[in-house]
């Protein structure tokens, strides 16, 4: 497997692994748009830095 498919793989397990964790962390029972929002954003965060942390070069 090539750098950027497994980077790129990574970089979608730290986003589920960030969605997941940080429904677990906040404990927040009702369903709440901003805070799904909040999820969502906080995970697409760490997988960009993910990805752009492990670029070769």
């Amino acid at each position: 497997m090539n750098h950027e498919r497994k980077r790129a793989v990574v970089s979608g397990v730290v986003f589920v692994g960030v969605y997941v964790l940080s429904g677990a962390l906040i404990r927040w029972r009702s369903y709440d748009m901003y805070l799904e929002a909040l999820k969502v954003l906080t995970a697409v965060i760490g997988a960009g830095c993910y990805w752009i942390g492990s670029r070769e070069g």
